[in-house]
């Protein structure tokens, strides 16, 4: 029921935004901001059978109430409450809780014209270690999955560690990488027609051809015009007027161009990319990143098992922790990042002093 929809999923700085911000610019798809609220309202409302006004009403409520989720990013979707609510009651008593969902970001607001909405879709990084969950919940969506060179990925992070999306540690960030990228290639495996991974450098070296083939793979016409999308960004900045975002997202406001690739060259050490190396090993080869070193060093493996066993661990807390009833789901999701926050701090401080030794 309703249009088609997709998932776009990566890593924090991977080039999930720059994939959003081309989508959002297609004339025929609408894509909202971040904002990852789509599990906690399923859980929610997973078992409301008959939609009839009452619970539709009661839905809208849930997702206007105040503090039940970040306000100010729910109020970037710019949703026109009335019409929501009216699209919603004309689908009375013949939807299902992913039908408003779908429904949610079909109504956010774009900067950029629409011609008719033929796919919707949601950019989330969070919700990459979700995916086998995703796939059920939406049996019928779309996954695009983008992939970029794990040392840039970390350097990316570093060089924004004031901004707190993760712990800066490079075992940790690197274990991270490659769970999520295995996860990726096996999802891509078993679901062919439903998954395509894309590597960023692919995505910035030839543009054109790469989102032509995206597509292909989603069923919509290629839009070239929207490779002009940098040509909104007073657009952009006065319906967005967070400083953060441009911060964050400073080279979005850029036609696409490859001066994000090989940042590790030039901003990492020689231990940092031998133990970068070490801990993406064959998932790095079967991605196609060139290791400067494949040489296997017991310290490094030593160094970087505490990490990979934390990074692993606090996933699965948080993928058992989103099928928990709502209100437990909804307080571990608050209060996970302040452990982790905490661990990565700690984490790091361990992490330099080792460095000097």
């Amino acid at each position: 029921m309703g249009v088609p929809f997709f998932f776009i999923l990566g890593r924090p700085r991977s080039g999930t935004t720059l994939l959003k911000t081309l989508f959002d610019a297609h004339p025929n798809v609408k894509i909202p901001p971040e904002l990852p609220i789509f599990l906690p309202l399923y859980q929610k409302f997973k078992h409301v059978k008959t939609w009839n006004r009452e619970n539709i009403l009661s839905f809208v409520d849930h997702v206007f109430q105040p503090n039940v989720f970040n306000n100010r990013r729910l109020e970037n979707l710019k949703i026109d409450r009335a019409l929501f609510t009216a699209d919603l009651l004309n689908l009375e008593n013949n939807c299902t809780i992913q039908d408003l969902l779908i429904k949610l970001n079909e109504h956010s607001f774009s900067v950029f014209p629409k011609q008719g909405i033929k796919l919707v879709g949601d950019k989330n990084p969070v919700y990459s270690i979700y995916m086998k969950r995703l796939i059920k919940i939406f049996p019928k969506a779309w996954f695009v999955c983008i992939i970029r060179d794990y040392r840039d990925n970390y350097v990316s992070l570093k060089n924004l560690q004031e901004v707190r999306l993760e712990a800066p540690v490079l075992t940790l960030q690197i274990a991270r990488w490659v769970y999520v990228t295995k996860l990726f290639l096996a999802c891509q495996d078993k679901f062919p027609d439903r998954f395509y991974v894309i590597k960023y450098e692919d995505l910035v070296t030839k543009p054109e051809e790469s989102f032509r083939d995206l597509c292909a793979f989603l069923s919509i016409p290629y839009a070239p015009e929207v490779f002009d999308f940098y040509k909104k960004k007073d657009d952009l900045l006065k319906t967005f007027p967070n400083p953060m975002i441009e911060r964050i997202h400073k080279s979005l406001m850029d036609p696409v161009n490859t001066g994000r690739m090989d940042l590790w060259k030039r901003q990492l050490t020689d231990l940092e990319v031998q133990i970068a190396d070490q801990i993406a090993g064959r998932t790095a080869d079967m991605m196609g990143y060139s290791r400067k070193t494949k040489n296997f060093s017991l310290a490094v493996y030593m160094k970087s098992l505490p990490m990979a066993i934390y990074g692993k661990l606090l996933f699965l807390l948080m993928q058992w922790g989103s099928m928990l009833p709502y209100r437990s789901s909804r307080w571990l999701a608050l209060n996970l990042p302040k452990l982790a926050r905490f661990y990565g701090r700690f984490s790091e401080k361990s992490n330099v002093i080792a460095q000097e030794k």
